[in-house]
C-alpha cells in the first residue's frame, strides 16, 4: 500500500473515531471492526482511552464494538490488535490502572465475547495472536480485586485452557501462563496474593525451593525479573525454624542467580555474535543424526555436523583422534551446554563426549537433555531450520553440589550464633578448655595489645598485634563463633560480642 493510501485510510479512521466520539455516528456490524481499527490508529494510547473514557458515547461504542462480532475472525484479528493497544506500558499508570481495569470490565461484561473467546481457546479455534491476546486479558482479569478475580479464576482450571496456554510457542504466553497460575493458587490458599513474591514467573519459579530446578529452563533464561529477598527481610523475620527456612532460601536463590547471571551473559554474547571474555565454543549449522544408547549413559541425542570443526579442519583421522584425546577440554565430557534452535534457546544440555564420533568426518556430537525438556526440544528439532550448540565455560559443576545441599538441610549447626544474636549478647564459650598460659596471654594482651607473642606461641621471630588484630585474636578465642574483616595483608577488623572471658 502507498503512503497516499496509508495516509487517506488514516484520515478515514480518524473522522470515524471522532464522529463516534461525539454522538453522530453509531456502531453497526459494518464499522465494528473499522472503529476498533480507529482506536488502535491513534498513537498516543493515553490520551486515547482516556478520551473513550470520558466520552459516554465513545464508552458506550467501545461496548458495543466488542460485543457484536464473537466470530473466530474477529477473535482473531481484530481482538487481539486492540489488546495489544491496550498492553501499552503508560496505561497501567493512569489513575493506579483504573482507567485500564475499567476498559477490560466492557470486554468481559456482559461476557458474550469472552465466554466466545473461552470457547474458541479450548477448541484450538485462535491463532497464536488471538491466545497472546486471551493470555493477557486472563492476567489482567484475575489480577482484578479478589471478589472479582475469583470468579475468573475457573478458567484456568480448564484443562484445555490450561495446557493451550503452557505449550504455547511464545514465550510471553507461556510466561502469562505461569503467573496467572500462581495468582489463582494464591487466591485459593490465602486470599492475599503476594504479586512480589516468588513463583510464577517462569515454569521454574516456585515458592518452595525445593521444586526448583538446579539447571535453568529456557523460560527462565529468558526472565529478567528474578525473585532475591531483601535483606531487612531477612534481617527482621521472626527467630526459630522459620529463620533457618528463610536463611537457606535466601542463600539458595543468591547463589543460584550468581550462577544464572554468569549462563545469561554467556547464552546471550552466543546469540548476538558477540566476542567477549568467557564465550564458549559455538557450533553452528548442525542436523539431528540419531539417538545414542549405551550402557555408560542414558540415551543422548547425536547432532550431525553439516560443517567440519575448525579445530579439526584439514586433519586426517589419526590427526583427529590424537587432537581429541589432548586435549580433553575441547567438548568436555559432562560440561554444560547450550541447545538453540532458530536463535531461540530450547534447552541446556549435557555433552557426552564420545571421542570415536567427535573423529568422524563429519563429526557427531552427542547431547543428553534432561527428562523435562525432552519432548519440548524434539517437537522445536523436529521442525527445525537452525540448530547451534553453545559450550558454556561458567561453572556450573562447582555451584550444582553446593546448591543441592542447601535444599537438603534441615539443620544448621551454630544456628543460634549465626541467625539469632543480638548485638550486646553474650555468645556461648567454644567446647575446649583453653590452658592457663593461653589464658594468662589473653589477659596479658588485653592489658597491653602491642605484647610480643613469640616466646608465648612460639614463633620464629618477633611478632606484635596492633589493637584491632588483638581484638580479633582474644574474640576468636573466647567466643565459640567470630566473624574477623579482611583479607590476608590488611588489618582486620573484628565483629563479637562485648563477652566476658570463660571460666
Amino acid at each position: 500500500m502507498s503512503d497516499r493510501a496509508i495516509n487517506a485510510r488514516s484520515s478515514r479512521l480518524r473522522n470515524l473515531f471522532a464522529n463516534v466520539l461525539s454522538g453522530k455516528q453509531g456502531i453497526t456490524d459494518a464499522n465494528t471492526t473499522l472503529f476498533l481499527e480507529a482506536i488502535c490508529d491513534q498513537s498516543d494510547p493515553a490520551t486515547c482511552i482516556q478520551r473513550l473514557i470520558s466520552s459516554g458515547h465513545g464508552f458506550l461504542a467501545l461496548q458495543s464494538a466488542l460485543r457484536i462480532n464473537t466470530s473466530s475472525t474477529f477473535l482473531n484479528g481484530p481482538l487481539p490488535s486492540f489488546l495489544r493497544y491496550l498492553q501499552a506500558p503508560e496505561l497501567k499508570s493512569i489513575c493506579g490502572g483504573d482507567i485500564l481495569r475499567q476498559v477490560v470490565s466492557k470486554i468481559v461484561e456482559p461476557p458474550y465475547t469472552w465466554n466466545a473467546f473461552i470457547d474458541a481457546v479450548k477448541s484450538n479455534q485462535v491463532n497464536e495472536d488471538g491466545l497472546g491476546g486471551f493470555s493477557w486479558l486472563l492476567l489482567q482479569l484475575v489480577s482484578l480485586p479478589i471478589e472479582k478475580a475469583i470468579a475468573y479464576s475457573q478458567v484456568v482450571e480448564e484443562p484445555l485452557v490450561h495446557k493451550r496456554l503452557l505449550e504455547s510457542p511464545q514465550l510471553d504466553v507461556r510466561t502469562r501462563a505461569h503467573r496467572i497460575i500462581h495468582i489463582v493458587n494464591t487466591i485459593k490458599t490465602t486470599n492475599k496474593p503476594d504479586m512480589g513474591g516468588p513463583g510464577g514467573r517462569h515454569d521454574n519459579d516456585f515458592a518452595d525451593i525445593h521444586r526448583i530446578a538446579i539447571l535453568p529452563s529456557p523460560d527462565e533464561l529468558a526472565a529478567k525479573d528474578p525473585f532475591l529477598r531483601r535483606a531487612i527481610e531477612v534481617r527482621e523475620n521472626d527467630t526459630g525454624q522459620a529463620n533457618l527456612a528463610l536463611h537457606t532460601d535466601n542463600q539458595f536463590r543468591l547463589l543460584r542467580e550468581d550462577m544464572l547471571r554468569d549462563l545469561r551473559e554467556e547464552i546471550q554474547s552466543a546469540l548476538t555474535s558477540k566476542k567477549g571474555r568467557g564465550r564458549g565454543l559455538c557450533i553452528e549449522h548442525l542436523s539431528i543424526a540419531d539417538i545414542l544408547c549405551d550402557e555408560r549413559d542414558p540415551w543422548s541425542l547425536q547432532l550431525l555436523c553439516v560443517q567440519d570443526l575448525p579445530q579439526l579442519r584439514g586433519k586426517d583421522i589419526p590427526s583427529r583422534k590424537r587432537f581429541i584425546k589432548d586435549n580433553q577440554r575441547f567438548l568436555k565430557h559432562q560440561s554444560v551446554a547450550c541447545l538453540m534452535v532458530d536463535q531461540e534457546v530450547t534447552a541446556l544440555a549435557t555433552v557426552i563426549r564420545e571421542e570415536g564420533l567427535l573423529a568422524q568426518v563429519p563429526p557427531i556430537i552427542c547431547l543428553q537433555v534432561s527428562e523435562t525438556a525432552t519432548q519440548k526440544a524434539l517437537l522445536k528439532l523436529k521442525t527445525a531450520k537452525n540448530i547451534k550448540v553453545v559450550q558454556l565455560s561458567t561453572a556450573v559443576f562447582a555451584y550444582e553440589p553446593v546448591l543441592r545441599q542447601l535444599q537438603e538441610i534441615k539443620e544448621l549447626s551454630l544456628e543460634d550464633d549465626i541467625l539469632h544474636w543480638k548485638q550486646g549478647k553474650d555468645l556461648p564459650c567454644p567446647s575446649y578448655q583453653l590452658s592457663r598460659m593461653m589464658r594468662s596471654t589473653i589477659a596479658s594482651l588485653e592489658n597491653d595489645y602491642a605484647m610480643d607473642l613469640q616466646g608465648v606461641l612460639s614463633l620464629p621471630r618477633p611478632t606484635r598485634l596492633d589493637k584491632s588484630q588483638a581484638a580479633c585474636f582474644v574474640a576468636g578465642l573466647w567466643q565459640r563463633l567470630s566473624v574477623i574483616h579482611g583479607p590476608p595483608g590488611t588489618q582486620p577488623s573484628c565483629t563479637s560480642s562485648e563477652s566476658s572471658p570463660c571460666n
